[in-house]
Formats: C-alpha cells, sequence, structure tokens
C-alpha cells in the first residue's frame, strides 16, 4: 500500500474492485495455480483483457472452459512464457522451421534446479495440488511451451516420477518420453534437488543443435547455442540475457492495441495445459497417455 500510494497507484485488496473499474482495461494475474480459473472467467465476463501466469490452468477441463470465456469476449489472452522471447530460443527455432537441421529427428531436455529446496515446506508452490508432477508448474511447462514450437502437437506422453533426496519433501525426479503427431521423438529430465542445470538438445538428420546456460534467468549469465553440420563442424554463438519478460509483456499489449501480432496462439495455450495435465495423470497412474483421449 506504501509502495502503491508513492507512485499514485490505486490499491485495493479486492479483486472485485479492479473488475468493475472502468479505467481499468486489464489484469495480469500472478496468482496460485488454483485460482485462475475463476480470475480469468470473471475478469473475461467484465470484458478485460487478461494475461495470465504459467500455467494457464492446471486440468484440460478447466483451461477450455477458461478460454471458452475469453473467446466469447474476443480477448487476446497473455501467458507468462516469456522463454520463447530468448535471443538462442529464438535462433533455434529459426534453424529448424529453416530446414538447416533437415528433418527433426528427436529432442532432448532437461531443466533441473534446487531453487526450492530452502522454501517452507507449507508452501503453495510444494503443495502438489496447486503444483504437481515435481517441478512443472515451476519450470517444465516452460520447457513444453517451447517444445511445442519446435515439434509441434504431442501424441503421447509417458512421465514418471520418484523421491530420492531425503532433504526434499516430496517426489524430486521427473522424467517424460514424447511420442509427437509429426513422428518426433523427445524426452524431458527435471531435478529439483540438483544445483542448476539446464539443456535443449534438437537432433536432425542435416544436424544438431544444443543451448546451454549456466545460471537462471534470474542472474545475467550469457547463453550457448551450439551446432554441428554434416561437414563435422562445430559453431558456437554466445547471447546475452535480455528483459524476456518485459519483452512478453510489450508485445501482448501490442497485440490488445492492434499495433502487432502476439506469438502465442490460444490453442497453443490450451495444448501447453493439456501436455502438464497429461503428465500429472501419466506419473500418478505409471502408464502411457494418449492425449487425443484424454482431451
Amino acid at each position: 500500500a506504501t509502495f502503491a500510494a508513492s507512485k499514485k497507484i490505486v490499491f485495493t485488496s479486492r479483486y472485485e474492485d479492479v473488475l468493475s473499474d472502468a479505467a481499468v482495461d486489464a489484469v495480469i494475474l500472478v496468482t496460485p495455480h488454483g485460482l485462475h480459473e475463476e480470475q480469468v472467467i470473471t475478469a473475461a465476463a467484465a470484458g478485460k483483457q487478461i494475461f495470465c501466469e504459467k500455467p494457464f490452468s492446471l486440468t484440460s477441463a478447466s483451461a477450455k472452459r477458461m478460454m471458452t470465456a475469453c473467446r466469447a469476449k474476443n480477448l487476446i489472452v497473455g501467458i507468462g512464457h516469456e522463454r520463447r522471447y530468448e535471443g538462442a530460443l529464438v535462433e533455434m527455432k529459426r534453424m529448424i522451421d529453416a530446414g538447416e537441421l533437415g528433418t527433426p529427428l528427436h529432442l532432448e531436455f532437461n531443466a533441473s534446479y534446487n531453487l526450492f529446496m530452502g522454501s517452507p515446506a507449507t508452501g503453495w508452490r510444494l503443495d502438489t495440488k496447486q503444483a504437481p508432477a515435481g517441478t512443472m508448474t515451476a519450470l517444465g511447462v516452460h520447457q513444453t511451451d517451447y517444445i511445442q514450437t519446435l515439434a509441434g502437437r504431442v501424441k503421447t506422453i509417458n512421465a514418471r516420477m520418484t523421491h530420492r533426496s531425503k532433504d526434499y519433501p516430496s517426489d524430486d525426479i521427473l522424467s517424460i518420453h514424447f511420442e509427437f503427431e509429426n513422428g518426433m521423438l523427445g524426452s524431458f529430465t527435471s531435478i529439483a534437488t540438483t544445483p542448476f542445470y539446464q539443456r535443449m538438445t534438437v537432433f536432425g538428420d542435416r544436424a544438431w543443435a544444443e543451448i546451454r546456460e549456466v545460471a537462471n534467468v534470474d542472474k545475467p549469465d550469457p547463453t550457448l547455442l551450439t551446432w554441428r553440420d554434416m561437414e563435422d563442424e562445430i559453431h558456437t554463438r554466445t547471447y546475452k540475457r535480455t528483459d524476456t519478460v518485459r519483452e512478453n509483456l510489450h508485445e501482448w499489449a501490442s497485440a490488445v492495441e492492434g499495433a502487432g501480432d502476439y506469438r502465442f496462439t490460444a490453442d497453443q495455450i490450451l495444448h501447453n495445459v493439456e501436455i502438464l495435465d497429461a503428465i500429472v495423470k501419466s506419473s500418478e497412474t505409471c502408464s502411457p497417455v494418449h492425449l487425443a483421449d484424454a482431451s
């Protein structure tokens, strides 16, 4: 309240006050995941443009209800997947789309980080109802969002979880196998109890490309993009950090104002929740989930 007053910002603890304020054009939701559905649907009913933190929702059915409400008001939904704006990730997608890797064959992603090992065990980010499937809602949904831009829609998911570290209150290892509709295969690993490690590799029949990061996005360390072609030459390019959160919000706001396109489609936002939902179900049942059957 003190900060808001110093900046002449209206402060309220009631969401209803925001939605009833005609001076408010849009809402940005940075709230626990389980609250997103009700907050998005009520904001849509009030005619507010919506930017929602990831994950959009926790289940496919919930996400569809939310998007139906937004589509009824012709809203442009923003989503907090700022990784699509990172220079190395933009370039890897360009290389694949341009055919420089040849036919994409397989991808391997790993996003591991012991970020929450010092968090209170009662915090909502460690509540399996609010944050199922280990680090999926914190780290993994960023990866699956980017994965679907590279490989398209996921056909089948086979996920497993286990608990290894005595210093963590729940399952700390997640391993996922993907089959994509286009025939590609892929894997994703996320470990909640090891120091930061991040790698994204895509293999094609003409070249492979790999992104490595040595620190989380809140640190200024650079990102490395490496690729190797049929001439057996290894190339490396370094990318500096940029404010991708700001870039995402700016592109969304520009799209809302009719000044450009937003790179996330409603179908992609929905499909990423379908992927999350399938990962949760597969890890709980220890069996494959076919997304066409689960939707």
